[in-house]
């Protein structure tokens, strides 16, 4: 590998390094409960979705939103069983501000923020932000470790330079 290339590898680490470190800075947090909308009623449908199916989308049966449950947050058989009991009462939280539409798919979908099933909470608020906050923390010591290989890289190349 010649200098030139390590220069070209250098800027492309560092801009992933920055990039992972900006992304953990911005994510992580979720609304607070009380900006959040409460929907509540008896599910429609659930699928499982994604490479391995640790994305659950929902509909409920009187209302036109669609929901997503992230596998970021964690026990997603759980979260499935609770959606797809049939004639179980289903509360959740989300936030009505922010949505998403996957490729191929006209809808929009609301990450939920909360999940209770017949009074019982199934994944609190709490647990949630708190999985979040975890993500995002392991985003930023990635962009540090990427940042930190990155100048290691850097002090064998100008080492390599130097040498005869």
């Amino acid at each position: 590998m010649n200098f030139s290339d390590l220069k070209n590898v250098a800027v492309l680490a560092a801009l992933l390094g920055v990039g992972l470190l900006i992304a953990s800075s911005i994510s992580g947090n979720i609304p607070n409960p009380s900006h959040l909308t409460k929907l509540e009623g008896h599910i429609d449908w659930v699928k499982a979705t994604g490479k391995y199916g640790h994305t659950i989308r929902f509909k409920f049966q009187e209302d036109d939103t669609h929901l997503v449950y992230h596998s970021i947050g964690g026990q997603i058989s759980k979260v499935q069983r609770a959606l797809a009991q049939r004639g179980a009462l289903i509360s959740v939280l989300y936030d009505q501000t922010d949505s998403h539409s996957p490729p191929f798919d006209q809808n929009e979908y609301h990450t939920i923020y909360e999940l209770v099933q017949n009074g019982v909470t199934v994944r609190s608020h709490s647990a949630l932000a708190e999985r979040y906050a975890e993500n995002s923390r392991l985003l930023g010591w990635m962009g540090l470790g990427v940042l930190i290989c990155l100048g290691f890289l850097i002090l064998a190349g100008c080492r390599k330079k130097k040498e005869p």
